[in-house]
């Protein structure tokens, strides 16, 4: 009897759990345009759909990378940041003139964490304090952004 009991809990446990939420919404939004889009926070299944168009995944964490830059065009100036990744000391080389330029290192969370001007063909820029993680460099020629950097620092 016990056996039968516990055998039929058992399948309706198994079945009242397959019809349950696949996802615990805490926040979400929906966005539209020449399409629609609806994303959940918190979603733990994940769905990945492609065509000839391009392609949209959803999930927990999916991996993005930032492609869009801004900037003028300047050829008389050649830029450098390195060792990337750095632990301590990170250089911006500068090869070329363009009056006067200036350099912003910011966290991934858009906080300037150093400033300064550029003098001569190397700067040293320390980042031994910084707690590891992504950064950018953005290199200012005139006022205006030249190249932003993504540095990593170990």
């Amino acid at each position: 009897m016990k056996k039968k009991i516990f055998t039929t809990m058992a399948i309706a446990t198994a079945v009242v759990a397959s019809f349950g939420q696949s996802a615990i919404s805490a926040a979400g939004f929906e966005a539209s345009g020449d399409g629609t889009l609806s994303a959940t926070i918190g979603q733990t299944a994940f769905m990945a759909v492609a065509n000839e168009n391009g392609s949209i995944s959803q999930g927990v964490q999916q991996a993005y990378e930032i492609t869009t830059e801004t900037g003028i065009d300047v050829t008389e100036i050649q830029l450098s940041a390195y060792p990337n990744p750095t632990s301590d000391v990170l250089n911006l080389q500068i090869n070329g003139e363009f009056g006067t330029v200036a350099y912003a290192l910011y966290t991934n969370t858009s906080k300037r964490v150093a400033k300064g001007v550029v003098n001569g063909s190397e700067t040293q820029i320390q980042m031994g304090a910084f707690k590891p993680g992504l950064y950018f460099l953005d290199v200012k020629a005139d006022g205006k952004t030249v190249k932003r950097f993504k540095i990593i620092k170990n």
